[in-house]
């Protein structure tokens, strides 16, 4: 085998093993009689496999508890965007009351020499 199996996978494995020795099916058989002891089609069978499995308890708590950690810095992020949003609101306005702009522009227009031509 050159992958390994995950915990989870594991516990199916063996879950499954169980069961095999529990309907006295033999460790190897196909999916095919697998899928006739259970009473369905092997296309049901194969449906029923890929579907997800049920998250435990322990996961979901978990998922949970992140989920909450993520709302809370979400709503933090949130308000401190509020706040840089309100200084840059507050420093534009100051900027247009002080003129700020077209002092900016005349500084500007005279730092700017002339470049005389040449012959």
């Amino acid at each position: 085998m050159s992958q390994k199996l995950s915990p989870d996978e594991a516990a199916v494995v063996i879950k499954a093993k169980k069961i095999l020795k529990a309907r006295g099916l033999s460790p190897d058989t196909d999916v095919k009689t697998i899928c006739q002891a259970a009473g369905i089609s092997r296309k049901t069978g194969y449906q029923r496999a890929n579907k997800p499995t049920p998250t435990s308890d322990a996961q979901q708590q978990a998922l949970r508890e992140q989920l909450e950690q993520l709302t809370a810095a979400h709503e933090d992020l949130k308000k401190r965007f509020d706040d840089v949003r309100f200084e840059n609101e507050g420093r534009k306005i100051a900027w247009e009351i002080h003129e700020v702009d077209k002092m900016l522009a005349e500084k500007k227009s005279t730092s700017v020499k002339t470049k005389s031509k040449k012959r």
